[in-house]
């Protein structure tokens, strides 16, 4: 009985079902004719002590009854073996698979070694998983690496620094007067301190993103009243600070915001103030779910972004050069960084006749 179970088992699955429903009519055929060859000679006895004795008709009608529950019970045993042996366990298991992978674990195994279409699935997808498995040690070694990198880099790089400044310092001090042989010392002297500290700023910007990225997910609960009256808060000082007019609009139905406060708002203002830089007047802000996800989508009425920038804006140390301020280019993508960290994303876009958009959310928590 088990070597006809592990054959059935590998057995293609349309030949499987082929041979279900087979045996199913042939067991259900010899049971009807069992059926009706154990009721034929109490029929005839009935017609032989009255042809018109009434119990007739109720024979006739038991007899049909029970060959038509037999069969039918019949097919749905034989469906129901079908169903257990050749689609519930690989099913299950797949589903479990899916299950695990959707809450971050790839520590399982999807048992299933039949030979028939549905074991090749769950054969292939026990290989998809692997591959996963492996990228994500890939990704963390090389993430791992990166971040050493980084801070090696701001280590080396903060002596020789020291250094630098103390010895320009030191010209400046000692140099009496900026007498016009000396003009030309001097000036290299300022540019010496401006690069040096620009370098000092890349260093704590380099720092600042290995922080974010060590730094974990804080979740916590608010109300929406809360939230909006925070959002409302940060708006009119961002309005007031850059002179625009900002409107906001909440399409929500949440009762409630369950995430990271804090770096919802960092990203909130890092783009904000990115759209203020840019915006002729008005900057729209809107709020909105879907997917369990919390979106927003902020339009400003400036210029847009120009074809390189829709390209390049989230990547590290874009500057587009047109907004008159020295900065490393670092602010989408940290928002980027950060939205990630959230299980969300963000993306950028032009509007049809005029502006940016800049959309991005957040994976609202359970």
């Amino acid at each position: 009985m088990g070597k006809l179970k592990i054959i059935y088992i590998n057995l293609p699955l349309k030949k499987a079902l082929n041979i279900t429903i087979v045996c199913s009519l042939f067991i259900a055929f010899l049971g009807a004719m069992t059926i009706l060859l154990a009721t034929r000679s109490s029929y005839y006895a009935l017609v032989a002590e009255n042809p018109e004795n009434p119990a007739l008709h109720w024979h006739d009608f038991f007899t049909i009854s029970t060959v038509g529950v037999y069969v039918c019970a019949v097919i749905v045993a034989g469906s129901f073996i079908f169903y257990k042996l050749k689609l519930y366990t690989p099913i299950k298991a797949l589903t479990d698979g899916i299950e695990q992978i959707a809450v971050d674990n790839l520590d399982f195994s999807v048992q299933y070694d039949a030979e028939d279409e549905l074991g090749m699935l769950c054969k292939s997808f026990e290989r998809m998983k692997n591959e996963l498995q492996n990228n994500y040690k890939r990704i963390w070694r090389m993430t791992e690496e990166r971040r050493k990198l980084n801070a090696a880099f701001a280590h080396d790089l903060r002596t020789p620094l020291t250094v630098l400044q103390g010895y320009t310092d030191f010209l400046e001090e000692y140099i009496p007067f900026p007498e016009k042989e000396d003009a030309k010392l001097l000036e290299t002297n300022r540019m010496m301190a401006y690069y040096i500290k620009r370098l000092e700023d890349y260093v704590e910007v380099m720092n600042t993103i290995q922080k974010l990225e060590d730094t974990p997910v804080k979740v916590q609960t608010i109300s929406i009243d809360s939230f909006m009256k925070m959002l409302d808060d940060n708006i009119k000082l961002t309005a007031k600070e850059y002179g625009k007019d900002i409107s906001v609009i909440n399409e929500t139905e949440l009762q409630e915001v369950r995430g990271d406060i804090s770096l919802i708002f960092r990203v909130l203002e890092n783009v904000m103030k990115n759209a203020c830089r840019y915006a002729e007047n008005e900057i729209f802000v809107r709020l909105y779910e879907q997917d369990h996800l919390l979106y927003f989508e902020v339009i400003d009425d400036g210029a847009g972004f120009r074809p390189e920038a829709l390209e390049q804006a989230l990547k590290p140390f874009y500057t587009s050069g047109l907004s008159g301020t020295s900065h490393f280019g670092l602010g989408l993508n940290i928002c980027k960084i950060l939205c990630e960290k959230h299980g969300g994303s963000i993306t950028i876009s032009n509007i049809s006749d005029s502006g940016a958009r800049v959309q991005f959310s957040f994976l609202l928590e359970k």
